[in-house]
């Protein structure tokens, strides 16, 4: 809305207050970054794990994207943190032998009036912002503050809604 968070809240409090708007229910705190979508996803979180590591070997990301889920759900699942590593590794290796290279340099596709446009959480902002069309995947992921797999799932999102390119 390109307003103060203050003056947004206070705009849904008078909303709220004269019965025009109606709070559906809260979401839980970290789901503000893009929320987490997957065909035919369990609901307990114990089937959850189990459908991520049936799905580790065909589809690592896929798999990745549910461990995620858990772990927004459940931050301190031993199940799911055991299996982190494992399932971001052989994403980052699915990646890395299909698409991408650590050596690849990427660049905008876009004009920066187009991005303040779109809908960019603040982990997305910080990594276009490291995307100067001189420096390779390598260095960025060795310079952001986030887990490489992370980086590597929005360089590939960025790179799918054509924000990014080769």
């Amino acid at each position: 809305m390109h307003s103060s968070a203050f003056h947004v809240y206070g705009q849904l409090y008078d909303l709220v207050s004269k019965g025009i708007a109606v709070i559906a229910g809260e979401l839980p705190e970290g789901t503000l970054q893009t929320q987490i979508e997957i065909e035919d996803l369990p609901e307990s979180v114990t089937e959850m794990i189990w459908s991520a590591e049936r799905k580790l070997d065909d589809d690592p990301e896929a798999a990745l994207l549910i461990i995620q889920r858990v772990l927004q759900e459940e931050p301190k699942n031993a199940d799911a943190q055991n299996l982190l590593p494992t399932v971001e590794e052989k994403f980052m290796r699915q990646v890395y032998e299909s698409e991408l290279s650590p050596q690849t340099i990427l660049r905008l596709l876009v004009s920066s009036s187009y991005l303040t446009e779109q809908q960019l959480g603040p982990q997305e902002g910080f990594l276009l912002s490291r995307i100067n069309g001189s420096w390779d995947i390598q260095s960025i992921l060795s310079i952001c503050p986030f887990r490489d797999a992370d980086c590597l799932l929005m360089i590939k999102k960025l790179m799918e809604r054509g924000i990014v390119g080769l």
